[in-house]
């Protein structure tokens, strides 16, 4: 009886910690958004819904690239995050964020130009990728859309 009542209160104070673990995760990681879903927001002016203090986790295809400062010291780049999604057989629908990522940790992972011998770390346009991110701002794209600005402060290829 008394490895039963151990037992309970072990269950029991497990479930507690986590609890607080999972609440105290929730306060800083917003795990339900996606690429879509911010898009989808961003088109219908309702960016306020996206917590600019609490980090997101979003995963997708690079589309584009562009190199704004390729220095290594304040190194900058623009990324072109899509997902996208299928409506019956003939309509593809298109999800984009663009990712700011600025410092000399992403220099080597997405150089201005391609090396020789790539490092098996580096990021390149159709590599799926996940980041972690805050949102920034919205932007507007070449074709006039609105589109979410996530300032990715961690990038891992998903290759």
């Amino acid at each position: 009886m008394k490895r039963f009542v151990l037992f309970a209160l072990l269950m029991s104070a497990g479930s507690l910690l986590y609890a607080l673990d999972q609440k105290a995760f929730d306060n800083v990681v917003d795990f339900n958004l996606n690429v879509q879903q911010i898009d989808t927001l961003v088109s219908q002016s309702k960016q306020s819904q996206i917590d600019p203090n609490k980090f997101l986790v979003l995963n997708g295809s690079v589309a584009s690239i562009e190199v704004i400062r390729p220095a290594e010291k304040d190194y900058l780049a623009l990324v072109e995050l899509v997902t996208g999604s299928w409506t019956g057989l003939e309509k593809v629908n298109l999800y984009r964020v663009y990712l700011i990522l600025s410092g000399p940790e992403f220099f080597k992972r997405m150089p201005a130009r391609e090396p020789v011998n790539p490092p098996p770390d580096m990021i390149a346009v159709n590599d799926q990728i996940l980041v972690v991110g805050t949102y920034a701002d919205v932007g507007q794209a070449p074709d006039g859309k609105n589109v979410a600005v996530i300032r990715g402060l961690e990038v891992r290829s998903m290759q």
